[in-house]
């Protein structure tokens, strides 16, 4: 048994790493159903401003028809779409009333204010706001007020 420990360990290890990926895996599906974005307000050098459950700002993108995402591919790799499963919920500031979701291609909801699809942009960092008023991907990119209109003040890109 002693000679077996050696060459059995890295196979016990393996199975290890494989039962707690498959348990984190059932978990998180367990848990997503339930899951909503909670949007909240908060004060930003452009005024008040939406942000995501992450921390960080959101945007609208002006080349988005109505509540349909013209955003996909490398444009959603750098503007990553704000995801819930569930209807999102409004943090103090924000009006409910204007909160919603559209469905993307792939079948994913994305959260919509006053029918504006909502994305993060994946070089922003919590309280740094990186491409207020960017014109990329075909579209500019502004941060949303919580009337629900875009901030069209100009910004800084720091792409």
């Amino acid at each position: 048994m002693k000679d077996l420990l050696p060459t059995m360990r890295p196979r016990l290890l393996a199975i290890a790493v494989v039962v707690a990926v498959v348990a984190g895996l059932a978990a998180s599906a367990r848990a997503a159903p339930g899951a909503a974005a909670r949007l909240s307000v908060r004060s930003t050098e452009y005024g008040k401003a939406l942000f995501g459950p992450s921390g960080k700002v959101v945007y609208v993108f002006g080349a988005d028809r109505g509540s349909t995402s013209r955003c996909y591919g490398v444009c959603a790799t750098a503007w990553p779409p704000l995801l819930t499963t569930a209807a999102p919920l409004a943090g103090v500031g924000v009006e409910a009333k204007l909160l919603g979701m559209t469905k993307r291609r792939n079948g994913t909801r994305q959260v919509t204010y006053n029918g504006h699809p909502l994305y993060y942009y994946e070089a922003d960092k919590v309280g740094k706001i990186m491409c207020q008023h960017a014109n990329v991907h075909g579209g500019l990119w502004l941060i949303i007020k919580p009337n629900g209109q875009p901030n069209t003040a100009k910004g800084k890109m720091h792409m």
